[in-house]
């Protein structure tokens, strides 16, 4: 499925990303959207990295700040990346689905 061949691509970095996770997401997106992969693959993508970057977004929120006089380890702001990385794909998900509604609207009768 070329979606999750996409989507594969995107998430190649991210450490703890199986192919069962990839292949769940995009399962979900298709539910959730209730869209063709094959018709609407750009929405189905979107709808897909929203749903992942959520639960990585989720997994990190566990994350802390550490700190020991010289040395200071914070992760905290792994969780908030995530969350608009989600945002973001969101956001591109609802840009696809406008692009796929038709709407015509009548001109003016007076011209204007």
């Amino acid at each position: 499925m070329a979606v999750e061949d996409r989507l594969r691509t995107r998430l190649s970095r991210v450490p703890g990303v199986t192919a069962d996770d990839i292949a769940a997401w995009t399962a979900e997106a298709v539910k959730e959207s209730g869209l063709n992969p094959e018709e609407h693959e750009n929405a189905v993508l979107f709808c897909a990295l929203g749903i992942a970057y959520e639960t990585i977004a989720s997994e990190a929120a566990r994350f802390f700040s550490f700190g020991d006089g010289e040395e200071t380890i914070d992760k905290t702001n792994i969780f908030a990346n995530y969350s608009q990385l989600a945002k973001d794909a969101k956001k591109d998900f609802r840009k696809q689905l406008r692009l796929l509604t038709n709407q015509s609207f009548a001109p003016r009768a007076d011209g204007r």
